[in-house]
């Protein structure tokens, strides 16, 4: 808010469901499980997410693919 007005609308820069999960996308994902991972998106379809999964301190540690099912939320910082 600026001066007291409210802006309304989507940012421009808005990303779209192609570039949000496109290949080499990092993103973090809470899953229903309990568990939250961060990775790279390697691939996703109808079925659900398949991420190449970084620990703490950026190492890869497999991948995982996760159900839409399971997922809760997938977001990711713009850098």
């Amino acid at each position: 808010m600026e001066g007291g007005e409210r802006r309304v609308g989507m940012r421009e820069e808005a990303p779209q469901i192609r570039g949000f999960l496109g290949r080499g996308s990092f993103v973090s994902v809470s899953a229903r499980i309990g568990n939250d991972l961060s990775g790279y998106v390697c691939d996703h379809d109808g079925s659900g997410l398949l991420l190449d999964v970084r620990d703490q301190s950026g190492d890869a540690t497999g991948y995982e693919f996760l159900p839409w099912s399971s997922i809760e939320r997938v977001s990711f910082e713009e850098g």
